[in-house]
């Protein structure tokens, strides 16, 4: 954990050593860097806004397909979510090599995600205020538009 440590300083992350863990500022967020039996992951944590759950799955998967690395998980509590990315790390120039490029995945599939969410948010916003076409009517509905005119 040292050496990692040192190689974010290095990097300029302001990290800061935890117990089993280096926590450092990613924007708005919290990283997360663990090293446990030859495994390095970088981890990015938030909240997600009550009642947007079912946008943030969809919006997570955007994310996910388009970095292929970075696994979102949305917490058990339904009120967090986690992008992850992990690697196979047994030396320092492995870590100097990777741990960097990690970082920038998981900030990369972040910043996916909130374009995502933005994305679904505006096409919710602005279906739940169109007026339904004619073929989307069922026989014998009359349109709010159709109303208006007569």
């Amino acid at each position: 954990m040292r050496s990692i440590f040192q190689c974010m300083m290095e990097g300029g992350y302001r990290p800061s050593y935890e117990k089993n863990h280096i926590l450092f500022n990613i924007e708005d967020n919290i990283g997360v860097v663990e090293y446990e039996e030859g495994i390095l992951s970088v981890r990015i944590f938030f909240s997600i806004e009550e009642g947007s759950s079912e946008l943030f799955l969809v919006a997570s998967n955007a994310a996910m397909s388009e970095t292929f690395i970075v696994k979102p998980v949305i917490l058990e509590d339904m009120k967090s979510i986690m992008f992850s990315c992990e690697f196979f790390c047994d030396t320092v120039r492995q870590l100097r090599k990777y741990l960097p490029r990690s970082i920038e995945l998981v900030n990369e599939a972040l910043d996916a995600h909130k374009t995502e969410m933005k994305n679904l948010i505006l096409a919710d916003s602005l279906t739940s205020k169109a007026i339904p076409a004619r073929d989307d009517l069922f026989e014998g509905q009359t349109s709010v538009r159709s109303k208006m005119l007569s």
